[in-house]
């Protein structure tokens, strides 16, 4: 290799790096979850020369809405250029709470993609099942309900993103899935067909659980590729 060919590759490198230093890739991991599980995907980010934060807060505790303001206006507050979200499980809802708080008048930067791993958007059967019981709303918090599959009070409720969304979901088979009290294909908490807005860019199933999706190395490519550019590998 000449010294042009050499200069050129650093000139490519400083040049990504760059672009990369403008933007900020969120990682907001979902229910129950300590955060954590986030972290693989994160060094994987990390690697690619981006700006990451792994966004923790009280799942348990806080309702979506409000943790979706919190997660706005630390995004404002910070004045990127463009933004980046990375979500598990619950953590799609996050940030489909936190478009409630744009309109036209608003400063705030611009969202590039998204990748949802195992999002519930039209909600989960499993915190159907739970919903039913008024005494567990103590012990599973109140965002039990905002999971539900109900239209009108369940996680269909949030607004549709308006960026590039990439959806990986956790399939089993045709047949049944992880969790055998839900009827069909399932990663144990979510189907895979009710992880769709209808407005994905992209979308790949991955044999894997609903928490396994995270540690599942093609998942991480899937994200590292879809953040580049815009589609799974």
């Amino acid at each position: 290799m000449n010294i042009k060919s050499i200069i050129l590759l650093i000139l490519i490198a400083l040049s990504v790096i760059t672009a990369n230093a403008s933007l900020k890739v969120y990682l907001i991991h979902g229910y129950a979850g300590p955060g954590f599980e986030m972290t693989n995907i994160q060094k994987a980010i990390d690697k690619e020369g981006y700006v990451t934060e792994n966004y923790i807060y009280q799942s348990m505790v806080k309702d979506v809405e409000v943790v979706g303001k919190e997660v706005f206006e630390k995004v404002q507050k910070e004045n990127y250029d463009t933004v980046c979200f990375v979500t598990h499980s619950m953590g799609a809802l996050v940030v489909r709470a936190m478009y409630e708080q744009m309109d036209s008048l608003t400063a705030f930067p611009f969202i590039h993609r998204i990748v949802m791993i195992a999002p519930p958007n039209n909600g989960s059967p499993v915190a159907d099942f739970f919903a039913q019981f008024t005494f567990l709303k103590f012990i599973v918090g109140p965002n039990i309900n905002n999971l539900t599959t109900n239209p009108e009070t369940g996680a269909g409720k949030y607004p549709v993103p308006t960026c590039e969304v990439g959806l990986i979901a956790g399939s089993y088979n045709a047949q049944h899935g992880y969790n055998i009290f839900v009827k069909g294909d399932n990663d144990g908490v979510i189907i895979p067909e009710m992880t769709k807005m209808g407005i994905e860019k992209d979308v790949v199933f991955v044999k894997s659980s609903h928490v396994g999706l995270l540690y599942n190395k093609r998942v991480i490519k899937h994200v590292l590729s879809f953040l580049r550019k815009g589609k799974f590998s």
